[in-house]
């Protein structure tokens, strides 16, 4: 441990004044491009005519349903790797895709050991573009992102008759000084008589080799994704646990800064807006609640109720010079709230329940909002006041029911296909579906 502290002495200072200021680039570092899982993004379509481009099919079976597994990732990634534009999703058939995001058309697979439920991440690591994914076969998988050749894979615990399968998270980049860093939550868990275990653990590897950094045991239930922020200047690691606990790390050492346990399970992951002033951490609860917390000390700054649980992790928009905060609520709503104040500035009921997280992009200059609804519909919806700007019927639920609580939803991704604004969505009858303006363009 002393040795790797050492490595990670020289930290950069981390810019983390997103939003309207974040320049899209060629990295996708963490669940819905960034790893402060803000999910905005600078792409703006030309036009509100987006119409759909192509749908993916997966190849190999698709199996029977089983509890709390999905056929989609929870959100694809989208990047610019040597020039070509390309989309990046694990299905729940074990299989992780590379698929051209002009047309559709597949240009590699990586077979796992069990499905892939959480999005990858990408980062072009020692002039090596790479794309990781964390996977239920217990492993974190760095893929090279150009031909789908395993550069590594990091296994948590080795296999054994008596381990579950895990439940991971989605993972995030982190750069330190010269030093590329992956962390990723795992839980794992053994039945073995007289030694059974149940581990929530953060996991920080070094991303070029796969050699682990430090790990740390947070819980006895699953861990949700990790987010990046800084404290005092520093950079922390935020995640959250089912068992309504959030913690603040240490990114160099993996060392508790603080702990706060909310008022209900957590199964959304945090998200955080950091300014001048000061940095806050948004997280919704199974109770309903989205709680506004200061990333300094974690103590609540305020806390808003809606109908029912969320289980979305909230998107941070930045429209005229104010930040909003987008979830989605199994009360059918999606909502916008004022980032500073907690005040409800609209809500938009769907036919269904909202579990996905919002995706935040423009269309001619104008903010809107992407989520999904278990109603089968994509919605884009206006940024300020929560209007229609247009819907999609996807396909339906390739089982005949679904489980609150029990399944890993998908959620939208906005990016570029070379010139191209796109929209993509896994979604849950086992295909991946790409959108786009009839015009082409972005700012």
């Amino acid at each position: 441990m002393a040795c790797c502290v050492k490595k990670l002495t020289n930290v950069l200072v981390f810019c983390l004044i997103f939003l309207a200021t974040n320049a899209y680039c060629d990295d996708w570092t963490g669940f819905q491009h960034d790893s402060t899982h803000s999910g905005s993004s600078t792409v703006s379509f030309a036009d509100e005519f987006i119409t759909h481009l192509w749908t993916f099919s997966p190849t190999g079976r698709t199996w029977n349903y089983k509890s709390g597994s999905s056929v989609w990732s929870s959100s694809a990634c989208i990047v610019d790797v040597k020039g070509k534009s390309i989309i990046y999703a694990g299905f729940y058939n074990n299989n992780f895709y590379a698929v051209d995001a002009k047309d559709g058309s597949l240009i590699w697979r990586f077979i796992a050991g069990n499905r892939f439920n959480h999005a990858p991440v990408f980062a072009e690591i020692n002039s090596r573009p790479m794309v990781f994914a964390a996977c239920s076969d217990r492993t974190i998988y760095a893929l090279d992102a150009l031909s789908g050749e395993k550069i590594w894979g990091y296994e948590t615990l080795p296999w054994s008759y008596m381990l579950s399968e895990a439940i991971v998270s989605s993972p995030i980049i982190i750069r330190l000084d010269n030093l590329s860093l992956l962390a990723c939550a795992v839980w794992n868990s053994s039945q073995m008589p007289f030694n059974s275990f149940q581990k929530g653990q953060l996991y920080v590897l070094n991303a070029a080799s796969g050699e682990k950094l430090y790990s740390v045991v947070l819980s006895a239930t699953p861990l949700n994704s990790p987010c990046l922020g800084n404290i005092n200047g520093e950079p922390a690691i935020f995640i959250s646990s089912n068992d309504g606990s959030v913690f603040a790390l240490n990114a160099k050492d993996g060392k508790v800064i603080w702990q706060v346990i909310l008022d209900s399970g957590l199964f959304s992951s945090p998200s955080i807006l950091s300014d001048k002033q000061n940095s806050r951490i948004f997280i919704g609860s199974r109770f309903g609640n989205l709680y506004c917390l200061d990333a300094v000390t974690g103590k609540t700054i305020w806390t808003k109720k809606t109908g029912h649980a969320i289980d979305s992790t909230p998107a941070i928009g930045n429209i005229d010079g104010n930040a909003y905060v987008y979830i989605g609520s199994y009360d059918r709503n999606i909502y916008c709230f004022d980032a500073a104040t907690g005040e409800k500035v609209w809500n938009y009921k769907t036919g269904d329940y909202v579990v996905s997280s919002c995706a935040l992009a423009r269309i001619s200059g104008r903010a809107v909002v992407f989520a999904h609804s278990l109603d089968n519909k994509l919605y884009c919806l206006d940024g300020l006041n929560g209007s229609v700007v247009w819907n999609f019927d996807l396909g339906k639920l390739i089982w005949a029911y679904n489980t609150r609580g029990d399944t890993i939803w998908s959620s939208p991704a906005v990016g570029m296909a070379g010139d191209k604004p796109i929209l993509v969505f896994p979604c849950y009858d086992s295909k991946l579906y790409a959108f786009s303006a009839a015009i082409g363009g972005s700012n």
